[in-house]
């Protein structure tokens, strides 16, 4: 196997951070017929790791079945920054390769601003309707494919937000009860337009790993994971960072006189394909 092929191997599944910032200096189509040959788990880390903008350009670049692959295993915050950097026309092509629950979970967020709860929520969350009995709540609860289920979110017939249990409370009570007989009413919730800035300095996340997020009409919208919150955050200063293996990344590659950033723009030059790494997808 050619040296620099198996350097660039190893600088894709072990610095994927430090890859991504050396790729973007390439067009996006060239890197998308790059990273074709490496597993899908290495190309969700690196994808992860771009600039929303790029991001965007990579996945529209791909083919779109690889590129609707990518996109649904990402977290909802990572889609919507991606999404917004497009022009709606290029944004519903994504969209249309995503499955339709999800994609209807996305739209939901686009429309609220950068830098709110609303932009930074997950919609798609596990909510129960508070009339329902607790049998048939947990029946539902076991049918749900997609959203958070430690944290359930009761809602009256117009969807406001009523109340909260989690699931070891549910799956415990009395089968015949209702839901709002076992919930908690003390519910705390952030609102859709809310600043990150206030988001972040809620003290309830010392209590609770997920918040819900409503309207001005107290309808449930979304939930925002702690987890979330902290990705988000650790996001800027980690794109400006080099690490120390990286470090030692470099010093090996000057063994064979290249550099990372030579080293990517030698092989995508030549159209060399990586060997593909051990796959755990």
């Amino acid at each position: 196997m050619n040296p620099l092929s198996r350097l660039g191997s190893a600088f894709l599944r072990d610095q994927p951070q430090a890859a991504a910032q050396v790729l973007e200096d390439f067009p996006a189509d060239s890197v998308a017929r790059y990273l074709a040959s490496v597993s899908r788990t290495i190309q969700e880390e690196v994808l992860q790791h771009f600039s929303p903008g790029y991001a965007a350009a990579f996945l529209l670049a791909s083919a779109p079945a690889r590129a609707g692959e990518l996109l649904a295993r990402l977290p909802p915050d990572l889609q919507v920054m991606m999404l917004r950097r497009l022009e709606r026309p290029r944004r519903e092509t994504l969209l249309e390769t995503l499955p339709s629950e999800q994609a209807i979970a996305l739209r939901r967020l686009l429309p609220y601003a950068e830098g709110t709860a609303g932009a930074l929520m997950d919609a798609t969350l596990a909510s129960l309707p508070a009339e329902l009995s607790v049998r048939h709540a947990i029946k539902r609860v076991k049918r749900m494919r997609r959203g958070a289920k430690f944290y359930l979110y009761v809602t009256n017939s117009q969807s406001q937000l009523m109340g909260v249990l989690t699931l070891h409370e549910l799956i415990n009570a009395t089968p015949s009860d209702t839901v709002a007989q076992v919930m908690h009413t003390r519910v705390i919730s952030l609102g859709a337009s809310d600043p990150l800035r206030s988001v972040n300095d809620s003290p309830y996340w010392q209590e609770f790993h997920a918040l819900p997020v409503t309207d001005e009409n107290q309808v449930l919208l979304g939930v925002i994971r702690h987890k979330t919150l902290r990705r988000f955050q650790e996001q800027a200063p980690q794109r400006g960072a080099v690490s120390g293996s990286l470090n030692t990344f470099m010093a090996v590659g000057e063994l064979f006189s290249v550099s990372a950033g030579h080293l990517l723009s030698t092989l995508i030059a030549t159209g060399k394909t990586l060997q593909p790494p051990e796959r755990h997808d």
